[in-house]
């Protein structure tokens, strides 16, 4: 009785033991398990934050990095009138924005109902619907950087930080891109045009209408440019009148060059073009920067109302003396 207790217990031993020892197998491999999962998390995750770092860098090469050639036009109004040049450029960013996000809504949802009973139209109008708003989309991203870079400087006459930003934003790798989609999609406008007036509108009615309302918004939203354009820049515009008439001080009057008539010079220089008189043998003229010569008192009383020369209307300022 005694051994077969004994042996009863040694045997509960051993299978304790090993339970006991599949247990930590099972806590070992769970815990192997975990620690490599945790290292996948991380790893993803550190691709990940490499991925976007990448795309980060990528989107600031594309906005900012700055092309030679030569230089916006945009600049040169920004930097003759700020206050209305940014205004008027965050009217069209808005503007523009919103009416391109409008008209790609409408177009795609258009296209998801009615683009298998769209290919009976004579002319593939739905592929151009396509095309145009894939265009403008590509365009969005560049005008929304666009709109926030604006809205972040202030409305000041003279504004420097307008004209730097205006000027390093327009010679970015974006804006020489925006322009080449520009130029693109209005070429592929004319050929909408042409497609839809060379179309059959009993083929595929409700393609045709949708065309047609496309274009239309085009030309509205470009005649809208326009009036917005000649409120905002040419409104501001000051006509130029004719020249101020700016007399010479004494001193730079003083300061021009006397000399005595001779006779060899009479071949290029014979009469006084202010008192039309012939010179005389030693009298005395003086001599402009330009090279034109009159009788002193002449030059002097012309000089004191103007001082651009009566021949070639230069003024005596413009060289150095």
């Amino acid at each position: 009785w005694i051994a077969c207790l004994w042996t009863a217990s040694m045997s509960i031993v051993d299978s304790s033991d090993e339970a006991d020892g599949l247990l930590r197998q099972r806590l070992a491999t769970l815990e192997t398990r975990q620690d490599r999962n945790v290292r996948e998390r991380r790893r993803d995750r550190s691709c990940g934050a490499r991925g976007w770092q990448k795309f980060i860098q990528a989107a600031v090469t594309f906005f900012d990095t700055e092309s030679r050639g030569q230089e916006d036009p945009l600049v040169e109004t920004v930097r003759q009138q700020p206050v209305a040049a940014l205004r008027f450029m965050r009217i069209m960013l808005v503007s523009g924005s919103f009416g391109s996000l409008v008209v790609c809504a409408l177009c795609w949802i258009f296209l998801y109902f009615f683009w298998s009973s769209s290919c009976s139209c004579q002319r593939p109008l739905r592929w151009w619907l396509l095309l145009y708003v894939t265009l403008q989309q590509l365009q969005l991203p560049i005008r929304f950087v666009t709109l926030r870079r604006i809205n972040r400087l202030p409305l000041n006459q003279g504004n420097v930080e307008l004209q730097a930003e205006v000027q390093r934003f327009t010679s970015s790798l974006a804006w020489r891109w925006s322009k080449n989609i520009s130029l693109f999609t209005y070429g592929w406008f004319v050929l909408g045009i042409v497609w839809v007036l060379n179309s059959d509108f009993e083929s595929c009615m409700e393609t045709h209408r949708m065309t047609v309302a496309v274009i239309g918004q085009a030309f509205a939203r470009a005649v809208g440019a326009m009036l917005c354009f000649r409120m905002c820049l040419q409104a501001h515009v000051v006509p130029e009148g004719p020249p101020k008439v700016e007399a010479a001080r004494s001193e730079e009057i003083y300061a021009l060059q006397v000399l005595a008539f001779r006779s060899e010079m009479a071949q290029k220089h014979a009469t006084c073009a202010v008192c039309l008189c012939d010179y005389v043998e030693g009298e005395v003229l003086r001599r402009l920067p330009c090279g034109h010569l009159f009788h002193r008192r002449c030059a002097d009383e012309w000089l004191q109302r103007s001082c651009r020369c009566p021949l070639c209307v230069q003024s005596i300022r413009d060289f150095r003396i």
